[in-house]
C-alpha cells in the first residue's frame, strides 16, 4: 500500500494516480520514494503494456511541496531532495513500456517535470504546464531544464524557464510539447483509449522503439543507427514479427503475444 499514490492495473494497462489532492498532489519526499519504488516494481512486469500517470482531485500536480522546500537548509538537504526527484522521474522515463501523462488543471514545477518524463502528454483544454521555480529564486531541478531544452525549440524552452510563466494546452500543442488537447473532463478517458491502442501492438517492438528513440537524443547518429539495426534484426526473429508479417499477407488482424 502507498501513502501518496494509487495504482491499479487491468487488461495490460496500469493507472498510477498521484494521490495528495488536499496538497494539489504536490511532490514530497514520501511521494518521490514511492514513485521510485513503484517504477522498480513495474520495470519487469511483462503483462503491463502501457502506463497512465494522472492526478487525483482538481489538478495533475502543483509541483514540489513548498512546505518540504522550506525545510531544506544547508548544502546537503536540497541536493538529496533533488536527487530523490531525479531518480524517481528517471525511473519513470526508463520504464520499458509506453507511458502516458493525462494532465488536467495544471502541471507546474515537479508536476511538469514528471509529465515530461512520460512518452506521451495529453492535456485537458484548460490545463497549463509551467516551471515557475525562478520566481522562488531557484530553477527546475528534476530534469526540467534538460528535457524542456530537448523537447521544445530552444527559444521557447528559455522563455518558460527564464520567466517562469506557464503555457496553455493549445500553445504546448503548437510547439510540439504535447500530443493532444482533450475536452474538459475527458483526458483520462482519452489516455485509456491511447493505452488500449498500445496494448494491441507488439510489446517487444514497442520496448525496442522506446529504447531506440530515447537513445537517439543521447548518442551520435552512427551509434544510433547501429543500435537500430541490431534491435530490428532481433525483432525479425520474434514470434510477434512472424505473426505480424503472416497476418498482413493473410489480410487479417494480428494477435501479438510478446514473444
Amino acid at each position: 500500500m502507498f501513502e501518496t499514490l494509487r495504482y491499479v492495473a487491468e487488461g495490460g494497462i496500469g493507472v498510477l494516480t498521484l494521490n495528495r489532492p488536499d496538497r494539489l498532489n504536490a511532490v514530497n519526499a514520501a511521494m518521490a520514494a514511492e514513485l521510485e519504488a513503484l517504477a522498480r516494481r513495474l520495470r519487469d512486469e511483462r503483462t503491463l503494456r502501457a502506463l497512465i500517470v494522472c492526478g487525483a482531485g482538481r489538478v495533475f500536480c502543483a509541483g514540489a511541496d513548498i512546505a518540504t522546500l522550506d525545510t531544506l537548509h544547508g548544502a546537503d538537504a536540497p541536493y538529496r531532495f533533488l536527487e530523490s526527484l531525479q531518480v524517481a522521474f528517471n525511473a519513470i522515463e526508463a520504464l520499458p513500456m509506453p507511458t502516458i501523462a493525462a494532465v488536467h488543471g495544471l502541471a507546474f514545477g515537479g508536476g511538469c517535470e514528471l509529465a515530461l518524463a512520460c512518452d506521451f502528454r495529453l492535456l485537458s483544454i484548460e490545463a497549463r504546464l509551467g516551471v515557475p521555480e525562478i520566481k522562488l529564486g531557484v530553477l527546475p531541478g528534476a530534469g526540467g531544464t534538460q528535457r524542456l531544452a530537448r523537447l521544445l525549440p530552444l527559444a521557447i524552452a528559455k522563455q518558460m524557464i527564464y520567466f517562469g510563466e506557464p503555457i496553455g494546452a493549445q500553445t504546448a500543442l503548437t510547439h510540439g510539447l504535447i500530443n493532444a488537447v482533450v475536452p474538459a473532463g475527458e483526458v483520462l478517458n482519452e489516455a485509456r483509449a491511447w493505452a488500449e491502442r498500445l496494448v494491441g501492438l507488439p510489446p517487444l517492438a514497442l520496448r525496442s522503439a522506446k529504447s531506440l528513440v530515447h537513445g537517439a537524443s543521447l548518442q551520435g547518429l552512427a551509434n544510433g543507427i547501429e543500435a537500430e539495426r541490431q534491435a530490428v534484426s532481433y525483432l525479425f526473429q520474434t514470434q510477434d514479427a512472424r505473426e505480424g508479417i503472416r497476418a498482413f499477407l493473410d489480410k487479417r488482424a494480428a494477435t501479438f503475444q510478446g514473444s
